[in-house]
């Protein structure tokens, strides 16, 4: 299963990123270049509306263009150029998503059949406690969120084990390995371990600073009640 979804998402990884918003902003850079091109001609020529499409056919021919119209229609055909190249991008990038729509509902699915998978191997291994796993993540916490944390971090150990053949009675992840895939898998399972770790030793710290009694320098209520205050001692 984590093989199948780490494929899913290298295929998912392959989709063209989305350009939708360098697209907006490009529409809008070519429509303010048009406007600006448009109010150049008219100002400055007196030329009816209809040379713009002039300008943009004579473009590759700037000598034929008069004052700084050449400059403007460069800047239109840029802006142009530009916005049609992130479209073909998002086209393409709707087309492969269109062509592999089935890909995100598979990796949802193979996601959530870990996480059950997960779920209920921490539950058996909270019931059977083996004694690699109690060295390795030590008892199981009696708070919700530390015993949650404890499962998920047992789960991590046995899928590894499970994996890569570990038999090691009392080694959790077993010896080291010089295999890339192990290796990362190990260190999956090793940042889970120290997580849990971690956790534990937080929660021993707290109970370390936690008061046991009351203070002996505090009196308490009664004594407060029977003392005498400085306007009676001084008469």
């Amino acid at each position: 299963m984590r093989a199948e979804r780490d494929r899913l998402r290298r295929q998912l990884d392959q989709v063209p990123g989305d350009r939708g918003r360098e697209l907006a902003r490009a529409t809008t850079h070519r429509q303010h270049a048009e406007e600006a091109l448009a109010a150049r001609q008219q100002a400055g020529s007196g030329q009816p509306a209809g040379m713009l499409r002039w300008l943009r056919r004579t473009s590759d021919q700037p000598g034929q263009v008069p004052g700084g119209l050449a400059v403007a229609t460069q800047q239109v055909n840029r802006a142009h150029d530009r916005e049609r190249e992130l479209r073909q991008h998002q086209q393409r990038r709707d087309g492969w998503l269109e062509a592999n729509a089935h890909l995100g509902p598979q990796y949802r699915e193979v996601v959530r059949t870990l996480a059950w998978q997960r779920r209920a191997t921490g539950l058996a291994i909270e019931q059977d406690r083996p004694a690699h796993v109690l060295e390795a993540l030590g008892p199981v916490p009696a708070s919700t969120r530390g015993r949650r944390a404890w499962r998920l971090a047992a789960a991590e150990i046995e899928q590894y084990r499970r994996s890569y053949g570990i038999t090691d009675p009392e080694r959790a992840l077993g010896p080291e390995s010089y295999d890339p895939t192990q290796r990362a898998a190990r260190q999956q399972a090793r940042t889970a371990i120290e997580r849990v770790q971690a956790k534990q030793r937080a929660t021993d710290r707290t109970r370390e600073t936690q008061p046991t009694s009351e203070h002996p320098t505090q009196p308490r209520a009664h004594e407060q009640r029977g003392r005498s205050g400085p306007e009676r001692v001084a008469g």
